[in-house]
């Protein structure tokens, strides 16, 4: 063969591989799994199988190359959006779960869990995004977990991208432990699975694979819980359920699944007196609560009736725990050993690294940052109270009690303690230490190249400068230059790769509908679909212009001749016009305040 016909295919070989370079490194985030039971698995499990036989597990050892595991502490409440939300510094999710209640809107929104994906998820290389495959984690958890597990691989191999770290997110390892499933059985598949990657991964490559395990909180393996009877409670106490606050005796109670915690939206002026009622609630073990006459004070109970005050120095990030009856969080040993070592201030506050350090394996650990960041940030419509539940308890509606009592219930999370906190940071290239959520991404470098997934897909949303400012991580564009918006503005974020198409005309052309229930319940099913209003078509045209240019995104500020229903919600579609077609075609739903303008968050 001509020498100068090998050369060049020699070149053009060598750019295929190129290429196709293969990630350094693979993040997994694995949903729910305990600290207990990773380390169990690390040090050496017996087990029993279904003959009797008695066997020995161990996996991600030292042999394999793995560090000890270290603790992940979760967020307050333990669950996944908040948890997920606080590891990678994005900006905060509307409520602690998909269903919640909107402060602006004065209402409970009510968001499918299945269908719907948050900002942590789409962030990923790779995550089972199909409803179909979601939903069968709640039934088939095992063969879900051995699907993710073939895509994980699949993808892995299949990735072109010049980023040297590949991101997947794994769900089914929650759904699995609330169904009752083997968790060890199938953390040992994840193991095999894993060190044949690497083994060929090290053959292709000339290295090892570096792996990173994390997760976002533990579960407590308590079985079927008793339901809480939180409603009826209140009701007895004077209180009324309602999906919205006009009186001092309203209440909402957004509950999404089975939970080992359950949140509250009250009338500020009845936190203190609606959560003192609260001890006697069967199955409550602490309650929480921010106290609206003092700032930054946060008010501690359980079921004993002990009670303490935590105050929060915001400028310093200090923290002071008050006992005033009792100690409900168990901390004046701890106080007593901040005073010893000269950590604790005259007045009694410690700076939150000093808490950290004391409280990591304590029963409730991190309590007081986590009471506090649970109550004020880490969502962006707080409760009033939080009620961490005594784990052989649960908080659900009674449609989903009574459906889970056809399947296996083993297990559930939320709550403060230990055992629902403890999540997992495990490594293979480096070692690790027990870590809040809120610095895991600091052990990582921010976690670089996760997927910017405006630039690959078409979406819409409402912003304020307020929202965006609650951003800890920025990545995108508009996390640096949303500081130029006005202060009390609203504006229509947009974002699609056609945007970034030359010819495309700056305005945006979209129509708004409102959207109204079932009028009539009785009339069959046809009317539990909502029926759309009249059409009220918009130019959006005034586009703020930012000192770094984003090509696949634009925002626009809320035309200000628009009027709508207070109180209402409604339905935003919207497309831009470029070279005689409509590109970037959006559509999402909203809900007005009681002035009628769209609720961001």
């Amino acid at each position: 063969m001509n020498r100068s016909i090998i050369f060049l295919l020699l070149i053009f070989l060598g750019g295929v591989t190129t290429s196709r370079a293969l990630p350094q490194r693979l993040v997994i985030t694995l949903d729910g799994i305990s600290y207990r039971d990773m380390k169990a698995l690390q040090d050496g499990v017996n087990d029993t199988n279904g003959w009797g036989v008695v066997f020995h597990r161990r996996a991600f050892t030292a042999d394999e190359g793995y560090f000890p595991v270290s603790r992940m502490i979760s967020t307050f409440p333990s669950t996944s959006d908040v948890a997920w939300t606080d590891i990678f510094g994005d900006r905060p999710q509307p409520g602690y779960q998909r269903t919640y209640f909107s402060v602006a809107a004065n209402s409970e929104v009510f968001v499918n869990g299945l269908t719907s994906t948050i900002e942590h998820e789409r962030q990923m290389d790779w995550q089972a995004d199909s409803n179909f495959a979601r939903s069968m984690g709640y039934i088939y958890s095992v063969h879900t977990f051995k699907y993710e597990m073939h895509k994980l691989v699949q993808e892995f191999w299949k990735v072109g991208s010049t980023n040297p770290v590949f991101y997947v997110y794994i769900r089914s390892s929650d759904d699995a432990q609330h169904m009752d499933r083997d968790i060890l059985s199938m953390l040992t598949i994840l193991d095999s699975d894993l060190q044949d990657l690497r083994a060929r991964y090290k053959a292709q490559e000339g290295h090892d694979l570096q792996i990173l395990l994390i997760s976002d909180h533990g579960h407590n393996h308590a079985g079927r819980g008793e339901r809480v009877q939180i409603r009826s409670f209140l009701e007895k106490a004077g209180y009324h359920m309602a999906q919205s606050i006009n009186g001092p005796k309203d209440v909402v109670l957004p509950t999404s699944g089975i939970e080992d915690w359950i949140e509250i939206h009250n009338a500020p002026s009845e936190t203190e007196i609606l959560a003192e009622q609260l001890v006697r609630l069967e199955g409550a073990d602490v309650i929480a609560a921010r106290l609206s006459d003092q700032t930054n004070a946060f008010l501690v109970l359980n079921s004993k009736g002990e009670k303490a005050i935590i105050r929060w120095n915001a400028a310093q990030n200090t923290f002071q725990y008050s006992a005033k009856k009792g100690d409900p969080l168990g901390y004046l040993p701890v106080i007593e050993t901040l005073s010893r070592k000269g950590q604790l201030e005259v007045n009694g506050f410690a700076t939150a690294d000093d808490w950290m350090n004391e409280t990591m394996t304590n029963h409730y650990p991190l309590a007081l940052q986590r009471i506090v960041r649970g109550l004020t940030s880490v969502t962006l419509n707080p409760a009033t109270i939080l009620v961490s539940l005594d784990n052989r308890y649960v908080n659900a509606g009674w449609l989903v009690n009574d459906a889970s009592l056809l399947e296996s219930c083993g297990s559930t999370h939320g709550a403060l303690d230990d055992i629902n906190s403890l999540g997992i940071i495990l490594s293979n290239f480096v070692p690790t230490h027990d870590t809040p959520s809120d610095r895991v991404a600091g052990l990582f470098d921010n976690f670089p190249g996760l997927r910017a997934y405006r630039s690959e897909e078409n979406g819409a949303e409402w912003v304020s400068k307020e929202e965006q400012a609650t951003v800890r991580i920025p990545r995108d564009p508009f996390d640096w230059d949303y500081t130029s918006l006005p202060d009390d503005g609203l504006f229509l974020r947009v974002w699609s790769p056609d945007l970034a198409w030359s010819g495309n005309s700056p305005s945006l052309e979209a129509t708004i509908e409102k959207i109204s229930g079932p009028s009539d319940p009785s009339a069959g099913a046809q009317s539990l679909k909502p029926t759309m209003g009249h059409e009220i078509r918009v130019t959006f045209k005034e586009q703020v212009s930012f000192p770094t240019n984003c090509p696949y995104e634009r925002v626009y500020a809320y035309p200000r001749n628009l009027r709508l229903e207070p109180q209402a919600n409604y339905e935003i579609s919207g497309w831009g016009e470029g070279e005689g077609r409509n590109v970037g075609r959006f559509e999402f739903d909203f809900r007005t305040d009681s002035h009628g303008r769209p609720v961001a968050y």
